[in-house]
């Protein structure tokens, strides 16, 4: 279940584009054009999914399960935005990784992301869906 080739270390930065579907106008009371935390999150949460889903065996796959983000600073419609995750322990099925947004050669977000990993048909079946 947890591959060897899963190194400490293991990293990858992916490239997003602020939409206007994720901004804070879209979603909140607050009529801003930019990023919202929660897409914000799920872009870090994201590139932790991409980081390790290759290494996984067939069948397995992680899902959040912590989140520790501070946001920094914002990132207009029409921007683009770097993510990096950085997986900096690994304690049975449970994968702890460093993340880190920029926009603008700016840090905008920083903090830390747990994952477990878990097989997907038995995870769905408990779910009763």
């Amino acid at each position: 279940m947890i591959p060897a080739a899963l190194p400490i270390g293991t990293s990858i930065t992916r490239e997003w584009i602020v939409e206007a579907g994720v901004t804070v106008a879209a979603h909140g009371a607050v009529d801003l054009p930019v990023l919202a935390t929660p897409h914000l999150i799920f872009m870090l949460e994201d590139t932790c999914v991409f980081a390790t889903q290759p290494h996984l065996d067939e069948g397995y796959l992680t899902v959040g399960t912590e989140v520790h983000v501070f946001h920094l600073g914002a990132a207009k419609t029409g921007e683009r935005i770097e993510t990096y995750a950085e997986l900096t322990a690994v304690r049975g099925r449970r994968l702890a990784f460093k993340v880190e947004a920029r926009c603008r050669d700016t840090v905008i977000a920083r903090g830390t992301h747990e994952r477990a990993i878990v097989n997907a048909a038995e995870f769905i079946r408990r779910l009763n869906v």
